[in-house]
């Protein structure tokens, strides 16, 4: 039984490397009432178009200035 959305929040700086599988395991879940937010710390990488490509309406990107 499901209970309500879930919100899932993932810090991104230069993960090009990682983001994509971390996105696919989150959506490969049985959990399906999720929102996967993912806040871009600055990146100077391609993360930005990794996550754009993958074109999902439950993943919400925002691209703030690197804060350290």
């Amino acid at each position: 039984m499901q209970k309500g959305l879930v919100s899932i929040i993932i810090p991104c700086f230069n993960g090009s490397e990682y983001i994509d599988r971390c996105i696919k395991s989150i959506l490969e879940q049985n959990y399906n009432d999720i929102e996967i937010i993912i806040i871009n710390d600055g990146s100077t990488d391609n993360s930005e178009q990794i996550v754009r490509e993958l074109n999902n309406k439950k993943i919400r990107f925002y691209t703030t200035n690197n804060k350290g």
